[in-house]
């Protein structure tokens, strides 16, 4: 059976906590200290519940009369620590989400963005275009159009001059010059963006596909890197893993 996710539990247990307070509220017109604090607490579960859990919560009705019951320090401390449970539950949901999915997705930046000469140096460091999210990397095979993100969890990589390689700063994966994986935990080489290639007469005279991740290189060529149409990398090649 598949386990709620924290996001989930959170709503539970922040909405468990708004029932909870209810008869906290019926004694904040006392102006007693433990109504003061559970009022408090409250509030600040409002800021992080979900929206629909928060919209109970708000309107929840303080307990009055005969519905109203004492209560001591052990529910007090009880309902404090189930509210404080659910804060750290949703924030832990929020940071995963934020760290598992990757930031950026194909299409949501840059578009098509026209490249000229000169070109990076061969089996050298590539060029950085920050606006598009790509690397422009001149390989021994031709041009390439690197995305900038990891195809681990989606953090951003960067080239390591000293290494000649790149290299992401979150788990340590390793990639070629030319996108290939060559230490995980990525299990697949860098994603590509599509590359066509122009002569000065606008014509083509080249374009990557998924079978052909490269184009010519020429430096009296005009490149067209596509931003909306990624190619996910290959699989790892074995072949190519190193152990430190």
């Amino acid at each position: 059976m598949e386990a709620p996710s924290p996001t989930a539990a959170a709503g539970r247990d922040a909405s468990d906590a708004a029932e909870r307070f209810r008869r906290l509220k019926g004694e904040a017109s006392s102006g007693s200290r433990r109504a003061e604090r559970a009022e408090a607490l409250l509030q600040r579960a409002l800021r992080f519940a979900p929206p629909e859990t928060a919209a109970q919560m708000a309107q929840a009705e303080p307990v009055t009369g005969e519905e109203a019951l004492p209560v001591n320090r052990r529910e007090f401390l009880t309902y404090a620590w189930g509210a404080s449970m659910a804060l750290v539950a949703l924030q832990l949901g929020l940071a995963t989400a934020w760290y598992t999915y990757p930031r950026f997705k194909a299409g949501q930046f840059g578009g098509v963005f026209t490249l000229t000469g000169p070109l990076p140096e061969k089996g050298g460091k590539p060029d950085e275009y920050l606006a598009g999210m790509f690397w422009w990397s001149h390989t021994e095979l031709g041009m390439k159009a690197l995305y900038k993100v990891c195809t681990h969890l989606g953090c951003l990589y960067e080239w390591k001059d000293q290494t000649q390689r790149f290299e992401c700063p979150c788990h340590g994966s390793r990639f070629r010059q030319d996108g290939r994986v060559i230490r995980g935990p990525a299990a697949r080489d860098l994603d590509e963006f599509v590359v066509t290639a122009y002569d000065a007469e606008g014509n083509v005279i080249d374009a990557s596909s998924p079978e052909k991740r490269y184009v010519v290189a020429r430096d009296d060529a005009t490149y067209k890197v596509d931003t909306g149409q990624k190619m996910l990398g290959h699989p790892a090649d074995p072949r190519l893993q190193q152990v430190d």
